[in-house]
């Protein structure tokens, strides 16, 4: 192993378009005893939602360790968490981020059917959406038999309007090539503002150029989304769509041994860039606003200044002095200028303004929404982050629907399309006013879709939590939709209504709207029904798969209802029987013994049975297909 002294070296390197000299910035040797958590943290989640991987991510020293000036990361095959294998995958996010330079690790793969190994970057600020909208740089990747490495870049919009481009690296051909996984490599990519180029062992592979990436929402921004700080990730994913699940001819434990990781940066300092005109905190009227910028850049040359409302782009300007003329509308707006110099460094500077009227909170239809009656998640109030919701992160990440709040929205395919709220962090909240009908006791239903967490929010009325804690189940994807519900003694009359997230901070799930249906005298349960099916599979052995049925059981109140007996029946590549009790929300997970391949069957509930009648006639469904 080649080791450094990280203040004095300086690498040279040649690009495609001129010598020049990088600086190492950052660097992991992996010496020592431990997982370096300045540098590293573990993502611990299963992977089946994520292209069908079959692996469990763990922080076990199993799975991941350092010793002899190395990093293992072991794939295993074992049960664990309801998988057949787990597996490690260690981020820099949040730790260590760069943007731009020469990014490169020394790295020893493993080799076998349904071993994929990785070395890749992804966001940090999520700036332009989801994901592929934000961008993905894969610095290596390779599957199976390990004779040639691929690397690629991921951008364009949200999935599934994502694109992505990709070259790969082979040495020899037939007996003579290269299997990677017999030694350790130095895998490499060259990133500038508006060129990737990729090397294995220095040796130029693939070159891609910014007239070759995009983003959809960001047509303006010539060097988007890669222009934006991405963070490391290192792991080992066991089947997926690109290598196949293993077969009998892998043999495990599989091991990646990470050497070192080194960033070098070509030295710059960053621009400096302020709003000179209007004030902050200045009151405008609407029309004609000249917002003008003093950048310098310390070390270069400015390129250009972007200026933004909000997160709207209004236009540039690489001209000094610096200024743009911007037709504004009533309203309140954080306005930004974006200082480019030469090597891409950034500033930006914000002042706040008030247009015209302003931005008081107001309902989104510009009256209260009725109650009893459906409320849309996505149509929360108007008005700024802090006062009609509170969002965690800035931007929408979903970037559909309301682009210009914070929100995060995207596309839904539940019953009735159009669109839900999703990555919900912990305390976020959304307001929306409404006019309830009469006083009494209502039924609030919520559709929710979780993929693994499950999390926990309730929803307060003019400030009074009248629903208690509402507990959102795991539904094994992020569009896989249930409705889950409580009652609420009501007042009549305009008021606030308030959702709130009670949740973790590692709970996510999805929101797609409010169906609040009663009133008038407390509703006194009577009877049990089906709410809903969602069909599924659960992790059998050696990349087979078992049938499931995630049943919830609902009273006519609407309330879900804890202890009940579910039997049903599974048909076609399953035949068979199986029973189980609900939880607290009202939910049971029905999972066959027998486990296939590639199954498609059906599922239909037999029979229930409980502390209330069943009736079956209320059923929401009886049968659902996989």
């Amino acid at each position: 192993m080649r080791k450094i002294v990280l203040m004095i070296l300086f690498v040279m390197f040649m690009s495609s378009t001129a010598q020049a000299v990088y600086q190492l910035v950052w660097a992991d040797e992996f010496d020592g005893s431990s997982i370096n958590s300045q540098n590293w943290w573990h993502q611990v989640w299963g992977g089946a939602g994520n292209n069908n991987e079959m692996q469990y991510y763990t922080g076990r020293p199993e799975n991941s360790f350092v010793s002899g000036g190395y990093l293992h990361i072991v794939a295993r095959e074992e049960q664990y968490e309801e998988y057949n294998y787990t597996s490690a995958r260690l981020t820099s996010d949040g730790l260590q981020d760069f943007l731009y330079g020469r990014l490169e690790a020394r790295i020893k793969i493993p080799n076998g059917k349904g071993m994929w190994p990785a070395f890749w970057m992804m966001p940090t600020d999520w700036a332009y959406g989801g994901w592929a909208a934000s961008g993905e740089i894969d610095i290596l990747e390779a599957v199976n038999e390990m004779n040639y490495i691929r690397g690629s870049v991921h951008y364009g919009g949200v999935w599934p309007d994502n694109r992505n481009s990709f070259g790969d690296y082979r040495e020899g051909r037939g007996p003579s090539a290269t299997i990677f996984s017999d030694a350790f490599h130095t895998y490499a990519i060259e990133w500038e503002p508006t060129e990737f180029r990729w090397y294995v062992d220095g040796n130029l592979y693939y070159t891609r150029t910014n007239s070759g990436w995009w983003v959809d929402d960001a047509a303006w921004n010539e060097f988007a989304p890669f222009d934006k700080r991405f963070n490391f990730i290192l792991n080992i994913a066991v089947g997926g769509d690109w290598p196949g699940a293993p077969d009998a001819s892998t043999i495990f434990p599989q091991e990646m041994l990470v050497d070192w990781v080194r960033v070098y940066q070509h030295p710059n300092t960053d621009p400096s860039v302020s709003i000179t005109s209007p004030s902050n905190g200045a009151n405008l009227p609407a029309g004609n606003v000249t917002i003008e910028a003093s950048a310098s850049d310390s070390d270069g040359t400015i390129d250009r200044v972007w200026f933004f409302a909000g997160s709207t782009f209004i236009g540039e300007d690489s001209t000094a002095p610096y200024s743009i003329s911007w037709g504004a509308v009533d309203g309140c707006y954080t306005l930004k200028a974006t200082a480019l110099d030469d090597l891409g460094g950034q500033a930006e500077g914000t002042i706040d303004i008030t247009v015209g009227g302003g931005c008081p909170q107001l309902p989104f239809y510009g009256s209260p929404q009725a109650i009893p009656g459906q409320i849309e998640a996505e149509d929360f109030d108007l008005g700024p982050n802090g006062e009609a919701y509170y969002d965690a992160d800035a931007g929408n990440n979903g970037g559909a629907y309301r682009p210009d709040t914070d929100v995060d929205m995207e596309a839904c395919t539940d019953t009735g399309g159009g669109y839900n709220v999703g990555w919900i962090s912990a305390n976020e909240w959304m307001d929306y006013q409404v006019d309830v009908a009469s006083a009494g006791t209502y039924t609030v239903q919520v559709r929710v879709a979780s993929n693994a967490t499950g999390g926990n929010f309730h929803i307060e009325f003019d400030g009074v939590d009248k629903t208690g804690n509402i507990s959102v189940p795991i539904t094994g994807g992020w569009q896989n939709w249930v409705t889950v519900s409580a009652s609420a003694d009501l007042s009549a009359g305009p008021q606030e209504m308030t959702f709130v997230n009670t949740g973790s901070a590692t709970d996510e799930f999805n929101l797609n709207y409010y169906n609040v249906t009663g009133g008038g005298s407390p509703c006194t349960s009577s009877s049990m029904h089906v709410e809903s099916i969602v069909p599924g599979t659960a992790s059998g052995s050696r990349g087979n798969k078992r049938g499931k049925a995630t049943v919830t059981i609902n009273d006519d109140c609407g309330n879900p209802v804890a202890g009940a007996d579910v039997t049903g029946t599974f048909t076609g590549d399953f035949s068979e029987t199986v029973s189980g009790t609900t939880n607290g929300s009202g939910v049971v997970d029905l999972i066959t013994t027998a486990q296939v391949k590639k199954p498609t069957f059906g599922f239909c509930v037999d029979d229930v049975t409980g502390s209330l009648p069943y009736a079956s006639g209320d059923n929401v469904e009886t049968c659902d297909n996989n």
